[in-house]
């Protein structure tokens, strides 16, 4: 799997995430519910963008490698 796929996958699961919290919010609205979402759901934007921008960082000096070493051929 190319990073790019890894990286897309991993967007697409936080969405995916997000929309189910969501529904799951309109029949669970209760102390324990809100204290889930504050403890877990709402930390986990910031670490998928901080993932998503490892990733990229990571393709970039694969790329290079690759430039350097001469071997242009895809992932």
């Amino acid at each position: 799997m190319s990073l790019s796929v890894a990286k897309a996958n991993l967007m697409d699961a936080m969405k995916t995430l997000r929309l189910r919290w969501d529904r799951a919010k309109e029949v669970w609205d209760d102390p324990a519910s809100r204290q889930f979402e504050q403890e877990f759901i709402a930390h986990l934007d910031a670490k998928v963008l901080a993932a998503a921008k490892g990733l990229d960082q990571v393709a970039d000096l694969t790329a290079q490698v690759r430039r350097e070493c001469g071997d242009d051929a895809p992932e």
